[in-house]
């Protein structure tokens, strides 16, 4: 659900979403966190229209 608070760390190895209840281990969900803005980067500069350098 992309909502952020630091109170979401439970613990140093869970994270429990204040949000929308979503229980996982935290460094399960900082992997999945940084895959999608790692594919959201990737997506966008696939679709870049901008010429390469010559």
């Amino acid at each position: 659900c992309q909502y952020t608070d630091k109170r979401n760390r439970a613990s140093q190895a869970r994270f429990e979403c204040r949000s929308c209840g979503v229980v996982a281990h935290a460094d399960l969900n900082a992997s999945r966190n940084i895959a999608r803005k790692g594919e959201a980067a990737w997506l966008a500069g696939r679709a870049s229209r901008v010429p390469a350098p010559a």
